[in-house]
C-alpha cells in the first residue's frame, strides 16, 4: 500500500503514527536507514530492560556502553569493563537515587540526567512541553545523526497507543521522508522497536511525569569534551 521510494515525502501524511520494526511498512524504512544513524552505533549495546521499572537504567546503559568513556567493571565480565545494570548504580550515582527507588518508582527526566553524570557521561534534560514540532525535528535531525550525541525519550506509552504508563527508551534514528523517529524500546519482550512520528513522539513526551511534577521530555547524552 505505501512505496516509499515512489511516494516521497508525500506519504508523510498518509502513514500510521506508529509502525513497527516488523511490518512491512516498518521493513521498507529500516531498509532505507542512514548510514549515519545513531542505530548502527546503539545496536551493538542494546540492551533489555531487567525489571519493569528498569527502562531507564536499560536506556541509559545502552547509550552509556556506546560512548567513548570509562566503563566500571562488573564481576561477572571481569577483567571486562562495561556498564551494566548492576553496576550502574555507583557510590556517585546512588547519592542522587538508589536501586530501590527505582525499581519501585523508575526515573525522572531530571535524574536520568543526573546519573548519566554521575556515571561520567555529559548530559542534560529538554522538557518535552516547550518543544513544537519543529523544533523537536530540528534537534532530532542533527542528535540523531553521526555526531557523537544520542538521545533518550521520556514518553507516555499510552500516548502511543500502547500498553503501559511513563517508559524510558533510545531513540535511534530520523526518517525525513516520512517524518518519523525510531525507538528502540528496552522492553523487547513487550514491544518490538517502533518508527512513530514527530508529531506523536512530541505529543507523548509532553505529558505530565506525576513522581516530578513536570513533563517528560529527552536527555541528551554525550562524552565530555
Amino acid at each position: 500500500m505505501f512505496l516509499l521510494l515512489a511516494c516521497g515525502s508525500a506519504y508523510a501524511d498518509v502513514m500510521p503514527d506508529v509502525v513497527y520494526w516488523d511490518t512491512p511498512i516498518g521493513k521498507q524504512l529500516r531498509a532505507h536507514m542512514s548510514a549515519d544513524a545513531d542505530y548502527w552505533e546503539l545496536s551493538p549495546n542494546f540492551t533489555a530492560q531487567v525489571t519493569q521499572s528498569y527502562c531507564s537504567v536499560a536506556s541509559a546503559i545502552t547509550v552509556l556502553n556506546s560512548l567513548p568513556i570509562a566503563k566500571p567493571i562488573d564481576p561477572r565480565y571481569a577483567p571486562y569493563a562495561y556498564f551494566t545494570q548492576s553496576n550502574y548504580f555507583s557510590p556517585l550515582v546512588s547519592k542522587v537515587i538508589g536501586a530501590e527507588t527505582v525499581m519501585q518508582m523508575g526515573m525522572t527526566r531530571e535524574e536520568m540526567a543526573a546519573t548519566l553524570n554521575a556515571n561520567g557521561a555529559l548530559a542534560h534534560s529538554i522538557p518535552g512541553d516547550i518543544l513544537s514540532d519543529d523544533n523537536l525535528r530540528t534537534l532530532l535531525q542533527k542528535a540523531l545523526g553521526d555526531d557523537g550525541q544520542f538521545v533518550l525519550a521520556n514518553y507516555l506509552r499510552a500516548s502511543l497507543h500502547q500498553v503501559g504508563g511513563g517508559h524510558w527508551s533510545v531513540l535511534a534514528a530520523y526518517d525525513a521522508a516520512s517524518d518519523h523517529v525510531l525507538i528502540l524500546d528496552v522492553a523487547k519482550y513487550k514491544y518490538p522497536p517502533a518508527w512513530v512520528s514527530i508529531h506523536s513522539l512530541r505529543d507523548a513526551i509532553a505529558t505530565l511525569d506525576s513522581t516530578s511534577g513536570k513533563s517528560r521530555g529527552l536527555v541528551l547524552v554525550s562524552a565530555p569534551k
